[in-house]
């Protein structure tokens, strides 16, 4: 019974020193873990990139209005009574494809007398020729030309001829047609209404090709031209970025003190539209410059300065920026090329705090 007991009691003893052990091991595992996560926690993950000398671009703010580069305002050649119109606002018409026409009874029957009396006045002119000696009238070698222009003003056929042209001229222009390829708008003629109530048929805009008209500083007219490239973002749609090149600088700076400026972009996929209101970004190059994000420069004690990471720390250096643009900013004075400058989470750095770099 004794030894029973004796043998329960050991056992019971050894189990609880057993869990004791386990008890602790966790134990220490655990302010192991915290202990790492303090010490990673002291220092700040940052990103890193090295100063380089590099082509830097200054960029140029404005606003700007997009035009057709090729558009036409189209009327009707013909005053009569609108016949068919072929079209409406925003259809895509290809050169020479008809926009609207009026009727044609009228002009046709001028034709038709007009005809008439030019092969009449041809008969009279073939006349007065014989005459003269001359039985063909593609054959008037043998009269002067003085004196074969006079025999067609005296005889009507010179009169006759005008009169056919223009009259087959007005029947061919009934219809009105596209001068180039493009979309219509501003269209607000209707059939069976008189052509002269219209003071404009309909606008044709060809938007394959578009400028934009913007205006820009009269200080900054030395440094603009052509070619120069500009990327557009319409007010409407600011996810999307075209590019264009600058075609032309006006030489004239208006009452503002403002110089226009005209670019030219391709508009595959028809995302500007004419009266578009864009912004505008010119990009104007300056060759060797030394470059860092613009992130890492911060305002400190009314200065400017960049932490550059050393052996694990950040370290405080007094700088002067120059130029600047959206992302990148150049530095005059205060680092030198290939110091690794912190412009990620750097804003509650102090000198010579402890960093850990995460770059991507």
């Amino acid at each position: 019974m004794n030894s029973r007991f004796y043998y329960n009691s050991l056992l019971i003893l050894l189990l609880l020193c057993l869990a004791a052990g386990c008890k602790n091991k966790e134990e220490k595992e655990l302010q192991s873990e915290q202990a790492r996560i303090e010490q990673k926690n002291e220092k700040t993950e940052v990103k890193t990139k090295k100063a380089e000398y590099k082509q830097f671009e200054v960029e140029l703010v404005s606003n700007g209005k997009v035009e057709a580069k090729e558009k036409a305002v189209l009327k009707f050649l013909v005053a009569d009574v609108v016949d068919s119109v072929f079209v409406t606002n925003g259809s895509r018409v290809r050169k020479g494809d008809p926009i609207a026409s009026v009727n044609g009874e009228k002009s046709a029957d001028q034709l038709q007398e007009a005809e008439l009396n030019l092969e009449k006045m041809e008969l009279e002119l073939r006349s007065r020729l014989m005459s003269e000696g001359v039985n063909d009238l593609k054959d008037t070698t043998d009269i002067p030309t003085q004196r074969l222009r006079t025999i067609m003003l005296q005889c009507g056929y010179t009169s006759a001829l005008q009169a056919y042209r223009k009259a087959k001229t007005e029947y061919e222009n009934i219809r009105t047609c596209a001068p180039f390829s493009g979309i219509v708008a501003d269209l607000e003629a209707k059939p069976y209404n008189p052509s002269s109530a219209y003071e404009n048929l309909c606008t044709l805009i060809d938007d394959s090709q578009m400028e934009v008209v913007f205006n820009v500083l009269e200080t900054e007219i030395q440094h603009i031209r052509k070619g120069m490239e500009v990327e557009l973002t319409p007010y409407a749609n600011n996810a999307v970025t075209l590019h264009g090149k600058v075609t032309e600088v006006n030489p004239k700076i208006d009452a503002n003190g403002m110089v226009k400026i005209k670019a030219t972009t391709a508009n595959p996929d028809k995302l500007l539209v004419d009266g578009m209101n864009v912004n505008i970004i010119l990009k104007r190059p300056i060759e060797h410059k030394l470059i860092v994000p613009k992130s890492a420069v911060l305002p400190r004690q009314g200065k400017k300065v960049v932490f550059v990471h050393e052996n694990g720390k950040a370290i405080w250096k007094y700088v002067t920026t120059g130029v600047e643009n959206s992302e990148e900013i150049s530095i005059e004075a205060g680092l030198k090329e290939g110091e690794e400058v912190i412009y990620d989470n750097n804003l509650g750095l102090s000198h010579e705090s402890e960093v850990i770099v995460i770059n991507d």
